[in-house]
């Protein structure tokens, strides 16, 4: 076998024996895909879209099925008015021919039950995207992937030089776009016009840019793996630019955004802005407290209020200068609601109960998002006094009060000399076992309050927690997370951050990883009081200690 041959062939080896569909325009690549991978020992159907852009189109239509006719391959087209869906749609023609002619080929292999759709892109196709990437400041300059979904592209280590030399041994004819030469279209001005000159100073650029495409998308998909473990509670600020883009992008999959859409939204995500743009299509998204929201994401329900409220209590949206009175005073609703790190898109939902401008009520979203502020303690904000008018009492937030438990806990282990952290375990709305801080006592670094608590309600409601919330002042260490997740603990409540251990992003988010056990994690309840108890307590205690590395390695002094 001639060497031409040879490197035409060896790529669709794999292919010997299976059924594949081939999309076969009448040109020299795809004509000479569909004679390799018969003399392969393929089973190619042939699939042909007409894009009726030529008057000679049908011609190329005839032609591709009289070669399949030739090669007894069974053979399927359509015809469709390129132009026309274009021009109705708001596509521009590239755009709009590919988009068509790939969803005709998903069609043409699902009614022919295939899986694999094989497409004759070559290494100089690849080059020509990559250059083009280039030229459109693209995020990643990956390229074409080999393999996409059902689409596959075995030749894109072969150049078209190739394809044309074997074309040439078997003496097999093919059809030549006349639209090729139209260097209006971007692809046909780089074929035509820029890669030659390049070509001049780099004569490699076949050989380079596929590399830089090959090597951008293994390391597109290993930082991509680094930003699917970014969880709730990871923190974001130590985490590399690269990262935060993958991960923005993979939060907004299926959403058309732009290179400088992600950079701007990585920023924002790694230095805890708040940051509101429009992404094409008059799509709103917003980045507040290390989240991404928009339009099409993450869309809560707005609740409206469940009670008979006053009659001089208006129900309705919010308006400009509404405000607020709460307990340290009153507020614009608009300075709340940026408080509360509510996205900007969703503030217009919001039903409230107001009397003039004075908001009474505010029924908060309930969904996939929580409060920047965890003290928060329902899915609803009253005014100042305005619950006692409407004849209601708010819910009190069990939570909040198991935290009351855990601190009060804290406060012994501190009289005790012990760091101050408690904890309590939930149960049916209830407290069912609780503990503090014992680990100078026993001489057992160990005896972390998380670790008592858990092996207290162990012995009241058995083994497995799956029912329960684990309420402790402090962020839990690995050790105690990994106990929490091993009793299968169903949602941890904590106050303070640890910022020398903390496994739900105080030093780092070890949910980000599958431990085979899901929990929920509610941060941040009570935190100013858990953290003013470390700061009383290491005040008193580093005056006495020589150094600071005598601390236990499992706190946060430092919780603020």
């Amino acid at each position: 076998m001639k060497s031409e041959a040879r490197r035409v062939l060896t790529p669709l080896e794999p292919y010997r024996d299976r059924a594949v569909l081939v999309a076969v325009s009448g040109g020299a690549d795809s004509v000479a895909l569909l004679r390799a991978l018969v003399q392969v020992g393929a089973r190619p159907q042939v699939a042909h879209l007409d894009h009726a852009l030529r008057p000679e189109s049908a011609d190329d239509a005839a032609f591709v099925a009289g070669l399949a006719a030739e090669l007894k391959l069974p053979f399927v087209s359509e015809r469709i008015d390129v132009a026309l869906v274009a021009r109705k749609r708001g596509w521009n023609l590239e755009d709009a021919a590919r988009r068509l002619r790939y969803s005709f080929l998903t069609r043409a292999a699902k009614a022919a039950g295939l899986r694999s759709i094989l497409t004759a892109h070559t290494r100089s196709d690849q080059t020509e995207t990559v250059l083009w990437q280039v030229l459109r400041g693209e995020a990643v300059l990956s390229g074409m992937p080999a393999r996409s979904a059902h689409v596959e592209r075995p030749w894109l280590e072969v150049s078209r030089a190739e394809v044309l030399a074997y074309l040439d041994t078997l003496g097999q004819p093919w059809r030549e776009d006349s639209s090729n030469a139209d260097t209006r279209f971007t692809r046909n001005w780089i074929r035509r016009e820029v890669l030659p000159l390049l070509h001049t100073r780099f004569s490699a650029l076949e050989s380079t840019l596929p590399r830089l495409a090959r090597f951008q998308a293994q390391d597109d998909a290993a930082l991509g793996v680094q930003a699917g473990v970014i969880g709730e509670h990871t923190p974001l600020a130590p985490l590399p630019l690269a990262v935060l883009r993958r991960s923005a992008r993979q939060w907004l999959a299926g959403i058309r955004v732009q290179a400088g859409h992600l950079e701007l939204v990585a920023h924002a995500l790694q230095q805890g802005q708040t940051l509101h743009l429009t992404l094409p299509g008059d799509l709103p998204l917003t980045v507040t407290g290390g989240r991404i929201f928009s339009g099409q994401l993450s869309r809560p329900d707005f609740p409206r209020p469940q009670f008979e409220s006053p009659v001089h209590w208006m129900l309705r949206h919010r308006l400009p200068a509404d405000r607020l009175r709460l307990a340290a005073g009153e507020r614009k609703l608009s300075d709340v609601l940026t408080d509360l790190k509510l996205p900007r898109e969703w503030r217009d939902d919001l039903w409230l109960l107001a009397e003039g401008q004075a908001v009474k009520w505010i029924g908060m979203p309930v969904g996939n998002w929580r409060h920047s502020s965890s003290d928060v303690p329902s899915q609803a904000i009253w005014a100042e006094g305005a619950a006692m008018q409407a004849g209601q009492e708010p819910v009190p937030d069990p939570e909040w009060l198991a935290m009351g438990e855990a601190l009060q806990l804290a406060r012994q282990a501190a009289q005790a000399g012990e760091v101050p952290i408690g904890a309590v375990v939930l149960h049916g709305g209830g407290v069912i076992a609780g503990a503090a801080n014992r680990c100078r006592e026993l001489g057992d670094l160990t005896r972390h309050a998380e670790l008592d608590a858990l092996r207290l309600a162990a012995q009241v409601v058995g083994p497995y927690l799956n029912e329960c919330t684990l309420v402790v002042t402090l962020e839990p260490c690995p050790m105690c997370l990994g106990a929490a997740l091993e009793a299968r603990v169903a949602r941890i409540v904590y106050a303070a951050p640890n910022l020398r251990a903390g496994a739900l992003g105080g030093v780092s988010d070890l949910l980000g990883h599958h431990w085979g056990h899901r929990l929920q994690v509610r941060p941040g309840l009570r935190a100013a009081e858990a953290a003013r108890l470390l700061r009383q307590m290491f005040a008193g205690v580093r005056s006495d200690l020589p150094r600071s590395a005598d601390l236990p390695e499992d706190v946060g002094g430092e919780a603020e």
